[in-house]
Order: C-alpha cells, then sequence, then structure tokens
C-alpha cells in the first residue's frame, strides 16, 4: 500500500517538473523574443542619432548580443517538429506572409507587410513562429505553427479541468 502512494505522488511531482520546465522554456522563448524587438527599436535609434539613414536589420538575430540558444544563422528552413531539430531557432526569410494586421502584430500599426517568419521549435517538438516586417521592424504575435502530441495531450487535460493553455484569451468573467 505504501508502495502505491509512492508511486502516485512520484508521477504526480514528475507531471508537475514536466509542467515547470515547458512553462520556463516557454518564458525564455517570449523573452528572447523581447530582446529581439528592444534591439531593433535600440539599434533604429542609435543610427537615426548617428546621423546614418536608419533601417531595421533583414534578419532580427542580426546584432544581438547573445542569440538565443539553438540559432545558426546558416539555418533557413523552417523546423520540422522532429526531434533533430529540438531548441532551434530559425529565421526564414521571404518567406510569403502577406500583410498583418494590427491585431495580429499587436501594435497599431494598420497595415505590415511580412518579410519573413522567427521559428522557434521547443523541446516537446511545439513549433511556434512569429511574423516579421523589416520595413517597419514589427515582430508580430506569436503563433502555434504546429503542436506537438505531448502539448495536445497536455492542453487537452487542461481544457477538461478548466484551465487556460496557451495561445487562449483569458475572458473578463461576467459582472466584473
Amino acid at each position: 500500500m505504501v508502495l502505491v502512494i509512492i508511486g502516485i505522488l512520484a508521477s504526480i511531482a514528475a507531471q508537475k517538473m514536466i509542467t515547470a520546465a515547458q512553462e520556463a522554456e516557454i518564458a525564455a522563448e517570449d523573452t528572447s523574443i523581447e530582446t529581439m524587438r528592444a534591439n531593433l527599436i535600440n539599434n533604429y535609434s542609435f543610427e537615426l542619432v548617428s546621423g546614418v539613414a536608419p533601417e531595421f536589420a533583414d534578419n532580427p538575430f542580426d546584432n544581438l548580443n547573445n542569440v538565443p540558444y539553438g540559432y545558426d544563422r546558416r539555418q533557413n528552413n523552417k523546423p520540422l517538429g522532429i526531434v533533430q531539430t529540438n531548441d532551434t531557432w530559425v529565421f526564414v526569410q521571404g518567406a510569403n506572409g502577406g500583410n498583418s494586421t494590427a491585431e495580429e502584430t499587436e501594435t497599431t500599426v494598420i497595415d505590415s507587410s511580412t518579410t519573413g517568419f522567427i521559428y522557434h521549435q521547443r523541446k516537446d517538438g511545439t513549433v511556434v513562429k512569429w511574423p516579421y516586417s523589416s520595413g517597419n521592424g514589427i515582430i508580430g504575435a506569436k503563433e502555434i505553427e504546429r503542436t506537438s502530441p505531448l502539448k495536445q495531450k497536455q492542453d487537452r487535460e487542461k481544457i477538461e479541468r478548466g484551465e487556460i493553455i496557451e495561445g487562449q484569451e483569458i475572458r473578463e468573467l461576467p459582472g466584473r
């Protein structure tokens, strides 16, 4: 009986550790994107103050002091969600993304032309992407390109428990 209880507690603890690791990876991913956004603005501002005609970088990874772990400048194909490309960052330039709305870019810019996509494949195989416009330096909102089977299972379990999953908006409770 004691072994059964210990086994149940161990399985619960293991799941909590996996969830914590995934949440830490998502937080690091969001921080990397915010760093790129700040870097784009800083470099543009520096050029403007220096009297040089300012331009946003064609590749948002350019001029970063510390590129995210897993970024390889020579790689230009989006990750496929396979184990060999886990923990990979890629910029695919010229990806035909068309135009992005203000909602998609999370800005007040009404129409932004996408010149490429930033991709990140997480350790669980989930692939996320952000549209990028080198014309105005906007990195748009995160989109989930491919969800790993593990994440799909975890998301189903969260929904069953009434929890919010990644990409889902938090809605106000009625009467608030």
